[in-house]
């Protein structure tokens, strides 16, 4: 039968176009399945090794040594006991965990299992086929690929790409836009992470990646480095900001990704159902890349907080639907792009908001610390928000304020720290609950843990129920650390599991 495996693997190898491993590797495996349905009601481990020269092959039955309590598969698993009372056909010095192999006759091939051999074959070969025209069309487009839609399977779009067939997922499909058999689309199919359903191309109208792409086909100076793609923020088929910077300083980034009469950025939305795109001017200055970020809107001042990635931002009154942007887009997408809490306000409420802060710090100072009006307006206008700021800053940081001496900042410190201290003393046991519940997640200090449980955060359940800026709002962290932790904790607490 040597002579014959050899022939036919040859005779595959070149009517199909692959490689003679391939060929090699599907016929073993078929060998492997057809010799197992010879072993009537067991499961056997069954390799079979064909000799690349010879065309010989040898089938091998193999068992894992398990311990006398472990061992339940007989198929598959040898108890060491039965190991070591029979040394001749399984060999010595064997232990838990090693891999006995025996050797087998190779069994003559029956008619049924001949035919299920040659099935087995049929199908590696088939997919085998399949992968390599994947390879040979994915090494020669640049992530766009191009096809004709074919049909609708429950709401998702089969592509048909030549000798490759795509398919677009509900999710990854333009929202609002109508396609119909027939029609030319083009999707994007991402080589950093590449998925494959059923021998189909997964792609996606919807992701920034598409339009990263579509941007670098029809602006040369981005696919050459000169003008860089530094963020998109999208809400496929409405509206996008793409932040873009440029690395020469002879080329203007916005006017080259725009171009002539638009002629560019035209074509990228014509092929996205109509979506508005905004080309940002990415800034290292954090308010600068805000203010850019929330074109068209017209600003009338902002207040970034880099720690928190947070920034409040006020207009005129009869300006804020404008800037906050139909259902939010504008504020929303900026926030996106910016990576930032963005809180828009008119110029009433802002005052308003100034005002009810105001009055509501003085009043904890008030109680907190045990003083009149005309101390906590101090402490208010010189930028104390928290009594753990009052407790901690170096005394210098309160001898700045007009009207207080060494005498009175001292006690303010002490009175601040002592009712910390009291806050602690209440609270341990709900603390310590709480640091032993979050200690596979972040180990927070003292301070940090008393304000969660002071926001009645009293579990690890509590605090994976948060959203980022709600836990920025109870102490002081940026937003992507408080998310990354948030979402650390629903994955401690199953949120993920099956």
């Amino acid at each position: 039968m040597s002579k014959e495996v050899l022939m036919l693997v040859d005779v595959l190898a070149k009517e199909k176009n692959l490689d003679k491993e391939i060929v090699f590797d599907s016929l073993e495996k078929a060998l492997a399945f057809a010799t197992k349905r010879s072993f009537d009601g067991e499961f056997p481990d069954i390799e079979v090794h064909i000799d690349r020269h010879s065309g010989k092959f040898r089938t091998i039955r193999k068992w894992t040594v398990m311990s006398d309590v472990d061992f339940y598969d007989d198929d598959k698993e040898l108890s060491l006991s039965d190991v070591e009372a029979d040394p001749d056909r399984f060999g010595t010095g064997l232990k838990i965990g090693d891999v006995v192999e025996e050797e087998l006759d190779n069994i003559d091939l029956g008619r049924v299992s001949a035919q299920t051999a040659r099935n087995i074959i049929a199908q590696k070969i088939k997919d085998a086929e399949r992968d390599q025209v994947l390879n040979e069309y994915l090494s020669r487009n640049n992530g766009i690929i191009i096809g004709k839609v074919r049909k609708f399977e429950r709401g998702n779009a089969v592509i048909d790409c030549g000798k490759v067939e795509a398919i677009i997922l509900r999710p990854d499909l333009i929202n609002k836009e109508v396609l119909k058999p027939g029609d030319m689309v083009k999707g994007f199919f991402d080589k950093a992470n590449p998925v494959i359903k059923n021998g189909r191309l997964s792609i996606s109208r919807a992701s920034n990646g598409f339009l990263a792409k579509l941007l670098e086909n029809n602006v040369p100076e981005i696919a050459n480095g000169r003008v860089e793609i530094k963020a998109i923020a999208r809400d496929p088929g409405n509206r996008s900001k793409v932040a873009i910077i440029s690395h020469d300083s002879r080329i203007d980034a916005k006017g080259a990704v725009i171009g002539f009469r638009n002629q560019r950025i035209d074509s990228v939305t014509k092929e996205l159902f109509g979506e508005k795109i905004d080309i940002i001017e990415f800034s290292d200055d954090l308010a600068k890349y805000a203010l850019n970020a929330l074109a068209p809107a017209e600003i009338d001042s902002l207040v970034v907080d880099e720690e928190k990635r947070r920034i409040d931002v006020i207009v005129e009154d009869d300006k804020l639907g404008s800037a906050i942007g139909p259902d939010g887009i504008n504020v929303r997408l900026a926030s996106m792009l910016t990576n930032c809490t963005i809180d828009i306000y008119g110029k009433t409420q802002a005052k308003d908001k100034k005002q009810n802060e105001r009055a509501d710090l003085m009043a904890m100072f008030n109680e907190t610390l045990d003083v009149d009006d005309d101390i906590s307006e101090l402490l208010v206008d010189n930028g104390f928000s928290s009594l753990e700021e009052v407790a901690y800053v170096e005394l210098a940081d309160l001898l700045v304020i007009e009207d207080f001496d060494e005498d009175v900042a001292k006690e303010l410190q002490e009175r601040a720290k002592n009712k910390l201290l009291s806050k602690t003393i209440i609270y341990k046991d709900k603390m310590d609950k709480l640091a032993d519940d979050l200690a596979s997640v972040v180990k927070f200090s003292p301070e940090v843990l008393l304000q969660l449980v002071e926001h009645n955060i009293m579990s690890i359940d509590d605090f994976a129920e948060l959203a980022g800026d709600e836990l920025m709002d109870m102490i002081s962290i940026d937003l992507d650390t408080a998310n990354k932790l948030i979402m650390k904790a629903r994955e401690v607490c199953g949120y993920f599991q099956g």
